[in-house]
Order: C-alpha cells, then structure tokens, then sequence
C-alpha cells in the first residue's frame, strides 16, 4: 500500500475555490431555474444543499486530505457545518412541497439527496464515536478508518449526482450544454476529492 502524502497547498486551495466557489455561484443558478423565475421561498433549498454538500463538504474532504490533527478536527467541524447548511436546505424542500400539496421523495433526485443527508449523519456520528482524534473509542483501528474514508466519499458522490439531477429538473433534459457547464467543477474535483 502506497504511504499517503498530504495534498499541497497550491493544489488545496484551487480545489477549494473549485468547490467553494461553485457551491456558491452553482448553487445560486439552480436558485434561480427555471430562466426567469427568481428568488423565492425554494431558492434556499438548491442553495443551501449545495453550499452544504458542494462547499463545506467538499472542503471537508479536502481538508482531511491535508492529514495531521488539526486538520483532523477541522475537517469534522466543516463536515458538520455542510450537514447543518444541508439539514436547513431539507426542511425548505420539504416545506415546500407541504406549502404546495405535493408528496415526498417520489424523485430519484430526493431519493438520491435523502439518502446522502441521512448517510452522510451516519458517517459524520459514527467519525466523532469512533475516530475523533481526542475522544474516539477506536481512533487508530484501520478498518474504521477506511471505511469511514470510502464511505464518506461515496455519500459524497450521491450527493454531487442529486445535484446534477435536481438542476435536470429545474432546466429540463433538453439543455444538456447547460447541464454540463454546471457539472464541469465538479468533474474537475472530482478525482482530487472523492478518490
């Protein structure tokens, strides 16, 4: 097995403008799909869904990249802080829909995005159990480790497909030069962050 080496800080930092600055400037154009329609009561939930699991998760993950304790600790407190911003864009969405009359998690994309938030909390309480670096149970078992790791990002992945699939419905499937140019940051940071 390959010695991991800590991701250097150019590359850290044009990932996290990548994931930063497409949670914010991503997440506002879904905000404002279909053409026209503005910010309203349901902007914050493609907003906050993806500050939450674009931005600050993404972040996250590459802050753990980064190794050491500090980071250790600061990639739980941004993960927690991507599921508080996530948990709010939930609870627009799913007020939304009550406002509206309309039933829930009848979409892959809410399957998809229900299945990320509630993995992603199982991992997030699972980490700070077992691996937080002060008081995990069983901070150094290997296994925990990995599993947390590949798990993690695999929730992470979920999550960065529901948005895809969530901008398809605002803008329809006909607007395929649309959905790429938004699916483009996450292509490039993809391999850096998920793998």
């Amino acid at each position: 097995m390959a010695k991991m080496t800590p991701l250097p800080t150019p590359k850290y930092l044009v990932l996290l403008s990548v994931v930063i600055g497409h949670s914010l400037f991503g997440g506002y154009y879904a905000a404002t799909r279909p053409e026209g329609a503005g910010w309203r009561f349901f902007s914050w939930h493609p907003f906050l869904m993806m500050v939450g699991m674009v931005g600050l998760m993404g972040t996250a993950t590459l802050t753990k990249k980064r190794m050491g304790y500090t980071n250790t600790k600061l990639h739980g407190m941004i993960a927690w802080a991507g599921l508080v911003s996530s948990y709010i864009g939930f609870y627009v969405i799913y007020q939304n829909k009550n406002n509206n009359g309309k039933d829930h998690f009848t979409t892959l994309h809410s399957k998809a995005g229900l299945a990320a938030l509630v993995g992603s909390t199982m991992l997030g309480l699972a980490g700070g159990v077992f691996l937080h670096p002060d008081f995990g149970i069983d901070k150094q078992n290997g296994l925990i480790r990995t599993g947390h790791k590949w798990a993690a990002r695999g929730m992470l992945g979920v999550a960065w497909l529901a948005t895809l699939s969530g901008l398809q419905t605002l803008i329809g499937e006909e607007n395929v030069k649309e959905l790429l140019f938004f699916a483009a940051p996450l292509l490039l940071a993809a391999p850096f962050t998920l793998l």
